[in-house]
């Protein structure tokens, strides 16, 4: 069940960065930023307010802790794939979101048998191979452009970490936080950029094939990150972590099936071992 989870919330956390990368290509991805975490929030506390769960001070901190968090990593992401090269940044980044929340959970004592490990080393390897594309030789990474890879793995695994120290019995009541936190400073970024630069990034609103598409990638959001937190109160934060660094194969295969982009060998391999893991997961 946590396996099936975990791979079903990154493969929709994929179909969200597909979304709001098409929607990026009209308006500004600052904007698809506030507009689909917006929407995912609305959503979210819809939902909360049928469930009713327990409030309590950890919950609300580490919530608000992953909305930064994972504002942190989603800014970073996307200004170090605009330095490129992408072939290279995106499965480091994917690499550090495995690793980290493996090896706190591993610390914390979580244990595995050796068909687990075997899973997991295969989970990782695939969500780095899914993010190599087909680009020229001779790629070189900038120094600033690996510190903000660096950035943004660790602002995605430490928001996993966060959202799994919550308490089983708030339910999500932490990502309507998060969600919150996150949607307020991509606010406060937009107004902050209205301020500087006048009314050119707010005319995005006025796109209205953009806008269907920012409120499509909300609701994946909201999706991708209720099976999150059920699946990390349910199970272990490492096989969590590694289950949702595999992001990318959603949006691999939507940009197949959709862009009719073609997928590289290596790519391809990166989806067998996907699948071949998980289900080594959901085995052990």
């Amino acid at each position: 069940m946590v396996a099936f989870l975990g791979l079903t919330s990154a493969i929709i956390y994929g179909a969200s960065d597909f979304l709001g990368g098409l929607a990026s290509r009209r308006i500004s991805s600052l904007l698809v930023s506030f507009l689909s975490t917006g929407v995912a929030m609305v959503l979210v506390v819809l939902v909360v307010l049928v469930e009713r769960p327990v409030w309590s001070m950890a919950a609300v901190l580490l919530g608000a802790l992953g909305g930064v968090l994972g504002a942190i990593g989603t800014w970073a992401f996307y200004a170090s794939l605009a330095l490129g090269p992408m072939s290279i940044l995106s499965p480091g980044v994917a690499a550090i979101y495995a690793l980290l929340p493996a090896i706190v959970g591993i610390s914390l004592g979580e244990r595995f048998s050796t068909l687990g490990w075997i899973a997991l080393a295969a989970v990782i390897g695939a969500a780095v191979l899914l993010g190599v594309r087909r680009q020229g030789d001779a790629l070189r990474v900038s120094g600033r452009a690996a510190l903000l890879a660096v950035v943004a793995g660790v602002g995605y695994a430490g928001y996993i970490i966060a959202i799994h120290a919550t308490p089983p019995e708030s339910g999500l009541a932490p990502l309507a936080v998060d969600l919150l936190v996150a949607t307020a400073l991509f606010g406060l970024l937009l107004l902050g950029g209205r301020l500087r630069r006048g009314s050119a990034e707010l005319a995005g609103l006025r796109d209205g094939r953009a806008l269907n598409q920012s409120l499509l990638t909300g609701v994946a959001l909201a999706v991708g990150n209720i099976l999150l937190v059920i699946g990390l109160h349910l199970g272990d934060l490492a096989v969590m972590g590694v289950l949702s660094s595999l992001y990318p194969l959603g949006t691999v295969l939507l940009a197949f099936l959709v862009l009719r982009e073609r997928l590289s060998w290596v790519q391809g391999a990166g989806i067998v071992l996907a699948l071949a893991g998980s289900v080594l997961l959901a085995s052990g």
